[in-house]
């Protein structure tokens, strides 16, 4: 039997680990997940080719099918990308030379994904058909192809989570924002060509959902033995302890997934397949502002875990301020350039079958208010794993209910007069509303704010970069130009502002890490 790891005898026994250390992880980690997160935005493009060879409709019922296959998964997974990092954690600070403790942990998260997953599968069988009668679309036999898609999701989650718990993040970048995505776009293009419709996208998409596993499977098995795990299975602990603590984070996994397809959900029932196919194109390319506090996420919460673990809370802090102050200073940059793009992109929709679904500028309108309302989200996003991993994963189900019911009030009041315009303001008010919201939180249980007089040099490089980028706007005449142009002149003199006002240690810490990255690689190259 393998006793549950005491988090008291954890603390202990886990070695300190410095600053610099925490700072590299941090800086080293999210860079490699910021990369490929802002990868898989090709799954816009997968949009975009399906949009453009099977139409508006089918990518709107696709779209609709998989909001209700992908927010079923958030069951699937039970809070596994958390609790697998946790539990995995404080075992490896157990000494153990024949790692039982860790395998203990693996195989009930693969007991926990097997049983959760098989679950899901069942429920969306029998639940099709009154989905469908509910949307009034045919897509029931979509979510049943897609249903199949929660076992392999899950699996992979609790392998890729191992390795994570390890702080190696490029596995699950392989993974998901590499691999996954490239299936799709293949897929998609060769099933428009050929002239398939939903079903075949279906398909698809439960393929990427295989070939993220197998392709998990192979990185897992480089530190971990996948027979020992499985052998593990069923152990009374650490299973019990990783229920417990994964039941709330399911929940709030959950409602977070129901947040995110809400305005999805909701549009489908009020309006036609290709509006909700035009707004899902907008709501992709504002999401590009989300990549940096997720490319942060996965390595934060290891390093949130080990704090905790050790007691650690004023460096606790200080990393969460740190953290803060790389989003916002990565983000500004790309919310802008976005906005300022937005106009010869989504001009791409007037010649396309997408011009019957909505006017391009209630496009861009919906681009501009979820840019906004994200940005500010992203900014404090972090706190969100901070109130996780640190023994707080109740706090952020009741902040995700309270989300959750008032983006359903203001969809209800907002859609029906103003459509996906409605459906924008709806969303980025709740997430500002609950983005406070979690400050106040983590100041009540920390004693910490995110805001610093460094955060205002991003804030200041962000309106000097401005007025060139206004002008340069208005100079140039050609759509391109139009968006070419004022891009450049913000980012250089965004950059230049920065540079004038002195990096903080950490963000030249940062910088140092990413362009040793870089000559990393092209040695590499080069050494070919």
């Amino acid at each position: 039997m393998v006793a549950e790891v005491d988090p008291a005898l954890a603390s202990a026994l886990t070695p300190e680990r410095s600053e610099d250390d925490d700072i590299r992880d941090l800086a080293g980690g999210a860079l490699v997940v910021f990369v490929g997160k802002l990868a898989r935005l090709s799954r816009g493009g997968f949009l975009w080719v399906i949009t453009l060879l099977c139409g508006a409709d089918v990518q709107g019922l696709y779209t609709t099918a998989w909001a209700v296959c992908s927010t079923l998964n958030k069951l699937a997974r039970f809070g596994l990308l958390r609790s697998v990092v946790h539990y995995v954690t404080a075992a490896r600070s157990v000494p153990d030379s024949e790692r039982r403790h860790e395998h203990a942990a693996l195989g009930a998260g693969l007991l926990i994904a097997a049983v959760a997953s098989g679950a899901v599968v069942l429920s969306a069988h029998l639940a099709a058909d009154h989905i469908a009668a509910f949307y009034q679309k045919p897509i029931a036999r979509a979510i049943r192809i897609m249903a199949f898609t929660a076992p392999f999701v899950a699996f992979a989650w609790v392998l890729t989570s191992a390795t994570r718990a390890l702080r190696i993040m490029r596995y699950e970048v392989y993974v998901r924002s590499v691999g996954g995505p490239l299936i799709l776009f293949i897929g998609g293009a060769a099933v428009g060509l050929a002239g398939f419709g939903l079903e075949a996208i279906a398909w698809v998409q439960l393929t990427m959902a295989v070939g993220n596993l197998a392709h998990a499977v192979i990185y897992f098995r480089r530190h971990f033995s996948f027979g020992d795990s499985a052998a593990a299975i069923g152990r009374p602990t650490p299973l019990r302890a990783m229920l417990r603590f994964g039941l709330p984070v399911t929940l709030t996994d959950l409602v977070y997934s129901l947040l995110v397809q809400l305005d999805v959900l909701m549009l489908a029932k009020y309006t036609d397949a290709a509006t909700v196919g035009i707004y899902v194109l907008s709501r992709r390319l504002a999401s590009a502002v989300l990549k940096a506090p997720q490319a942060f996420d996965a390595i934060f919460s290891s390093v949130v875990s080990e704090l905790s673990l050790q007691q650690r809370h004023a460096e606790l802090g200080k990393r969460f301020v740190t953290v803060t102050r790389w989003i916002f200073t990565v983000n500004l940059p790309i919310a802008v350039c976005m906005l300022l793009i937005a106009d010869p992109i989504l001009q791409l929709l007037g010649s396309s079958k997408l011009a019957v679904a909505a006017d391009l500028q209630m496009a861009i309108e919906v681009l501009f208010v979820l840019c906004v309302g994200m940005m500010i989200q992203s900014v404090f996003a972090v706190a969100e794993p901070l109130l996780a991993m640190s023994g707080r994963p109740g706090v952020n189900l009741v902040n995700n209910v309270i989300w959750l019911a008032l983006n359903f009030a203001l969809n209800l009041w907002l859609i029906e007069i103003y459509g996906i315009v409605g459906a924008a303001f709806g969303a980025a008010v709740a997430m500002v509303v609950v983005a406070l919201l979690r400050v106040g939180e983590v100041y009540a249980l920390r004693k910490v704010l995110p805001f610093r007089r460094s955060q205002f040099k991003p804030l200041l490089g962000g309106c000097l970069a401005a007025v060139p980028a206004w002008f340069l706007r208005d100079a140039a005449v050609e759509p391109l130009w139009r968006a070419v142009l004022p891009s450049a002149g913000f980012l250089v003199t965004y950059g230049a502002t920065l540079a004038a006002l002195r990096l903080e240690l950490e963000d030249r810490m940062l910088l140092a890490r990413f362009w040793r990255s870089i000559r990393r690689r092209i040695g590499g190259l080069k050494g070919a």
